[in-house]
């Protein structure tokens, strides 16, 4: 599978669509097989561990480190997930097939073939039906987190910006000038105030909630011991900021 179609399938549904993209809490497949979490009740199972692990490789483009290297991550992830939608729910808010059928077909003509999408899916331990789940969960989580958060208000002040341009350009070789990129910056410093936005409300569900951690995970986190219930945070990873190569 070329870059471009995995990038395209890591986009819909890695991300959630809220103007800008934010990175986390998109996403849990189709729930068979063994129960590695619940939430509320709520099973979360390996089939969706092991493919949000996948997706997270992918996004990262870590080719040669195992899917299961994400492993704490992914399972935050869906935790997270699961209680945003469970919160989404509460509220009355749901994703409409109309929508969800469009989103899905926009997806699927992205690709340059059938065979292009399906491998693409593969590639991502997934199938047509946990990214149509996917989908659903993004539209529906996107709604709540813009009613709730206000997310669309969220800005870039010049100081932001100039601040996030500095620190990526000191990483690169030859970095754009700031005119060049001011917009790319700006978005992703709104994404990344989003994103904290999100982290911190999704802590504030967990504190509330009865989470039951039922593997030691391969990678543990220093707030999430192996076993928890009920009132440890998720933990959020930042994505940094990256501006175009200067051509």
């Amino acid at each position: 599978m070329n870059n471009s179609n995995r990038n395209i399938l890591i986009g819909v549904v890695l991300l959630i669509v809220i103007g800008v993209l934010v990175w986390y809490f998109a996403g849990a497949g189709v729930a068979t097989g063994k129960t590695v979490a619940t939430v509320n009740g709520t099973p979360i199972t390996e089939a969706q561990l092991v493919s949000e692990e996948a997706q997270i490789a992918a996004q990262l483009g870590a080719t040669t480190t195992p899917a299961s290297t994400f492993q704490t991550d992914a399972l935050n992830e869906l935790i997270g997930t699961e209680l945003l939608k469970q919160a989404a729910m509460k509220a009355g808010i749901t994703a409409s097939s109309t929508l969800v059928d469009q989103k899905l077909a926009s997806t699927k003509a992205q690709f340059s073939s059938t065979q292009a999408y399906e491998q693409a899916l593969s590639a991502q331990d997934m199938t047509e039906a946990s990214l149509r789940q996917q989908i659903a969960d993004s539209i529906q989580i996107s709604a709540f987190l813009n009613q709730q958060l206000n997310l669309n208000a969220a800005t870039a002040t010049p100081a932001q910006i100039q601040q996030a341009y500095t620190q990526q350009a000191a990483t690169m070789q030859n970095p754009p000038p700031l005119a060049q990129v001011k917009s790319e910056v700006a978005q992703a410093v709104v994404a990344q105030e989003q994103q904290r936005m999100i982290a911190a409300y999704v802590s504030q569900l967990r504190q509330s909630a009865t989470v039951d951690i039922l593997i030691a995970t391969s990678t543990p986190a220093a707030a999430t011991p192996p076993v928890t219930t009920g009132t440890t945070a998720a933990a959020p990873t930042s994505t940094g900021t990256t501006m175009p190569k200067s051509h």
